[in-house]
């Protein structure tokens, strides 16, 4: 005996989430913080944005050989896309063999010549939408082909 199911859709009723899709914008900062403590010998990066993200990421290099690009995720975002929360935390390698992309960096607060800079994607994670860089040495940063950035973030700790 063979039992045949039928499920019936009905049309335009659907069921609500409390999740709204709202209209894509390009996500710019309304706060970023990135703090490297010596002492406990970590990075530690939040961003606050105005929209909705395809998240960020974090590039670091001292000479433009050796470069690190981490992943910066969304934590917490308005359920209407009006806003989101990225953070991240690196701690500190004692050695560049043991870095693992998103969790551990090469870099100290002082390591000379280093220059970064903190790039926000659109939604779909494709477009840069806002930056900011670190570091003394613009021009250097320019030169290692990374990337351009004009605003510039003070880095608590460097």
């Amino acid at each position: 005996m063979t039992v045949v199911f039928l499920l019936v859709a009905c049309p335009g009723i659907q069921p609500d989430t409390g999740v709204v899709d709202p209209e894509a914008q390009d996500p710019l900062f309304t706060e970023l913080s990135i703090v490297c403590d010596g002492t406990a010998g970590t990075w530690t990066i939040t961003a606050d944005t105005d929209a909705w993200t395809g998240g960020g990421t974090l590039t670091m290099s001292a000479d433009g050989d050796y470069v690190e690009a981490h992943p910066v995720n969304s934590t917490d975002a308005a359920l209407d896309g009006t806003s989101d929360h990225l953070a991240g935390s690196l701690s500190v390698a004692s050695d560049f063999r043991d870095v693992h992309e998103g969790s551990s960096t090469w870099f100290n607060c002082g390591t000379p010549g280093l220059q970064g800079l903190f790039v926000l994607y659109s939604r779909d994670a494709v477009q840069q939408t806002d930056c900011r860089r670190f570091g003394e040495d613009a021009e250097a940063w320019l030169g290692w082909g990374l990337g351009e950035c004009s605003a510039v973030i003070e880095v608590e700790g460097v």
